[in-house]
């Protein structure tokens, strides 16, 4: 019989430590699996939650667009806080919401929106801009960004981020790794964001995002997020994409919501 996952108090934050603590392998050994053994990793891992918040409150609609954010002490923002928010879709409700609930100057930005760069009101501004993994214009005609220009550009190089939203449809996994390495994560408290793994289905030849990547690239980049320190405290299934995979059991979805925060010690 398998035992409980423990509850383990470390310092300011809780660990749920499992009896056997899932990683995911190093990127030399995900190139060489199947797509089917990687997406049993992605839906092993996805499903784990790796430390615990005890106030987990939902920002924005219940419906897609909101987020879910840990309120405790020290991952709460605090005004004057500041919040990027990448992809909105004409849907303002998680920066609206953050602003009413936590004061805080929010930054939004989504290239595919028929809208200037403008400011929506106090203290949310709009960018016409997207994220991923270099400076470049897309095959849409869409500014593209790292996070770390980004920040340079906006004058925020110097200012934490206190919570950083993305839904960027599969581009996450090519502005992750530039994010870690750029150093642009380094303050960065908490990250909202929705994850898209592989195809939409397993006969499709394309997978997410505008820069499709292979498995093993989204996986890595899921990892180095977990190397950087961020540790899942919350996952929701996106019942949109659920499906049958070769060879896995029973349904499984492959667009998940991840919250994550690096733990701090005192």
């Amino acid at each position: 019989m398998s035992r409980a996952p423990e509850v383990v108090a470390h310092e300011t934050t809780t660990f749920v430590e499992d009896v056997e603590t899932y990683e995911i392998p190093l990127a030399k050994e995900l190139e060489r699996l199947s797509s089917t053994d990687q997406m049993n990793i992605y839906w092993t891992y996805i499903n784990r939650l790796q430390v615990l918040c005890k106030d987990v409150i939902r920002v924005g609609s219940l419906k897609d667009g909101g987020k879910e954010i840990c309120v405790d002490k020290p991952y709460k923002p605090k005004a004057p806080c500041v919040v990027y928010s990448f992809g909105i879709n004409y849907q303002f409700d998680f920066d609206y919401a953050t602003v009413d609930l936590f004061g805080c100057d929010v930054y939004a930005f989504d290239p595919s929106m028929n809208r200037s760069t403008s400011r929506i009101t106090e203290h949310i501004k709009f960018y016409k801009w997207g994220l991923g993994g270099e400076d470049t214009v897309n095959n849409y005609g869409w500014p593209i960004k790292t996070l770390s220009s980004i920040r340079k550009e906006l004058g925020h190089t110097d200012k934490p981020i206190d919570l950083l939203k993305i839904d960027i449809e599969g581009d996450e996994w090519h502005a992750i790794p530039q994010m870690i390495a750029s150093g642009a994560l380094d303050d960065v408290k908490q990250i909202s964001m929705e994850t898209h793994f592989l195809s939409e289905r397993p006969s499709s030849p394309k997978n997410w995002g505008s820069i499709p990547l292979p498995g093993h690239l989204q996986l890595s980049a899921l990892r180095q997020l977990y190397d950087a320190g961020y540790r899942i405290f919350m996952r929701e299934r996106n019942m949109w994409s659920h499906q049958q995979w070769p060879s896995i059991r029973g349904f499984i979805t492959n667009v998940n919501e991840i919250s994550l925060i690096r733990p701090v010690k005192k």
